[in-house]
């Protein structure tokens, strides 16, 4: 996925955002940006790094990253939307009420403003010019009503990971330097009951756990068997599991496909 953050110095840019299934983003530093950056997601979810805090940013979402935050992409997951960056130096009015915000924020847009967000989202993409390093003064406009219109609804922004325990947690769970391991042994490492961290990441993200262990396992899974020719015994064991045949009866319940099928472009 290309991320529209890396644009070669150009004032403003922005992309589609259109992926079928989970893709793993390659474990890369988070990167700090000198634009402002955006995403929102009409469809799917995404699981970003802003500020060292994660956000899961799912449907209806959308993400305002200020200038000089670290910034990085875990996963994405059937996500439908739109990245953008922009230079304050392109917009009409430049004392937005979004643009005073010194932290990531995570507002969500309401269903009935969607359509009218996706179609600001829309016009811009139009009106972008990537051969050229200017803008034109619709796009301003169109950016400066962007960004008017979900400044107004962060007042809803109830989406930001302010969990201390949570962080934590969902680092070591995406650390693709280790293997992943269960509920219980992170909550060793952490200090706390099995049940007291499922308790509290449940609460700050709606999934247990033990969901989020298993939608890494998945992630990476796929990932080794389409990106490498590690044989399916090892993915297993950088799972978590040390029994081949019960890695496979996971992967096919989450999937549909087994580990040898869904390496061969199975559908």
């Amino acid at each position: 996925m290309k991320n529209p953050h890396e644009s070669s110095g150009k004032p403003f840019v922005i992309r589609r955002l259109d992926t079928a299934g989970y893709i793993l983003n390659r474990q890369i530093p988070a990167t700090v940006y000198g634009t402002d950056c955006f995403l929102f997601l009409r469809e799917g979810e995404v699981l970003a790094d802003a500020g060292e805090k994660p956000f899961l940013i799912g449907a209806g979402h959308f993400l305002y990253i200020p200038a000089g935050i670290p910034f990085s992409i875990k996963y994405y997951n059937g996500s439908r939307g739109y990245m953008g960056a922009f230079s304050r130096s392109v917009l009409k009015s430049p004392n937005l009420g979004l643009l005073r915000c010194h932290v990531p924020v995570l507002v969500y847009i309401p269903e009935e403003e969607r359509g009218f967000v996706s179609s600001l989202a829309e016009k811009l993409l139009r009106e972008q010019n990537e051969d050229s390093e200017s803008v034109s003064g619709m796009l301003s406009g169109v950016l400066d009503l962007l960004l008017e219109q979900v400044g107004c609804l962060t007042g809803s922004d109830v989406g930001r990971l302010q969990n201390s325990l949570c962080v934590k947690f969902l680092d070591m769970v995406f650390d693709r330097k280790s293997r992943i391991s269960g509920v219980s042994e992170y909550a060793r490492r952490l200090g706390i009951s099995a049940n007291h961290l499922n308790r509290t990441v449940k609460g700050a993200t709606g999934r247990s756990a033990g969901e989020w262990v298993d939608i890494s396992r998945i992630a990476l899974s796929k990932f080794l068997l389409r990106q490498s020719d590690m044989p399916v015994i090892d993915i297993a064991l950088r799972s978590g599991f040390e029994d081949q045949s019960y890695f496979s009866r996971f992967f096919k319940k989450h999937t549909g496909l087994t580990p040898s099928g869904f390496r061969s472009g199975e559908e």
